[in-house]
C-alpha cells in the first residue's frame, strides 16, 4: 500500500456512508415519501365560505375566502342598486391561482337559494348557463328579482374542478353573501 491508499480507504468508507448509511427522506414537490400527498388524494371538506371585511366604498366586489384554499379565489359582485320589484344580477365566479386553471371538461354548476322576499327566475345553473367558462374563470350571471326590500342573504353550492399539470381537483364550494335591497 502506499501512502494514498489510506486516503483513498477513507473517500471510498465516506461514500458508501453517504450512499447506503442511513437515508434521509427525499423533500420537495417531486418526493415520494408517506408524508407527501398529491393534491388530487386531500380533498378539502367543504365549508362555508367566509366573505371579506367590508369593501372600501364603491368598491362592490366581494371577494370570498375558501377553506383555507390557495388553488382558487371566489369572488361574488351584486349589484350596486337593488331594488324591489326590478331584476338585478349577481356574478358569482371562480378564479383559479398560480399554476390552476379551470377543468373545462368538468360538470360545473351553481345552486342557489334564494331567501324570502327574493325569486330566482333559475336557482340551478349549468355549464351552459355560464356567463363565461374558459381555462380562467368559471362566472355565472345570476338573475333574480326583489319583492321585498332589506338585506337578503343568498346560500348556495358552487362545483367545479381546477387542475394542474399533475392533477385535478374537483371543488365543491359553500357560498353565502348577501345584498341590499332599496
Amino acid at each position: 500500500m502506499t501512502i494514498r491508499s489510506p486516503r483513498y480507504a477513507l473517500l471510498v468508507l465516506g461514500l458508501a456512508a453517504a450512499c447506503g448509511g442511513d437515508q434521509k427522506k427525499p423533500a420537495g414537490p417531486d418526493a415520494k415519501s408517506p408524508e407527501v400527498k398529491p393534491v388530487a388524494e386531500a380533498p378539502k371538506p367543504a365549508e362555508p365560505a367566509k366573505t371579506a371585511d367590508a369593501a372600501p366604498a364603491g368598491d362592490k366586489v366581494k371577494l370570498v375566502d375558501g377553506p383555507g384554499d390557495d388553488r382558487f379565489a371566489l369572488r361574488i359582485t351584486p349589484p350596486a342598486d337593488a331594488a324591489v320589484g326590478r331584476e338585478g344580477v349577481i356574478t358569482v365566479a371562480a378564479v383559479p391561482q398560480g399554476p390552476w386553471h379551470i377543468n373545462l371538461d368538468f360538470p360545473t354548476k351553481l345552486a342557489l337559494s334564494a331567501p324570502e322576499g327574493v325569486t330566482l327566475p333559475k336557482p340551478e345553473l349549468a355549464k351552459a348557463d355560464a356567463a363565461k367558462l374558459d381555462e380562467k374563470s368559471a362566472e355565472f350571471a345570476v338573475k333574480f328579482t326583489p319583492t321585498s326590500a332589506g338585506d337578503k342573504a343568498f346560500t348556495g353550492e358552487f362545483k367545479f374542478a381546477v387542475c394542474q399539470d399533475e392533477a385535478c381537483s374537483p371543488v365543491t364550494q359553500k357560498v353565502d353573501f348577501k345584498v341590499a335591497v332599496k
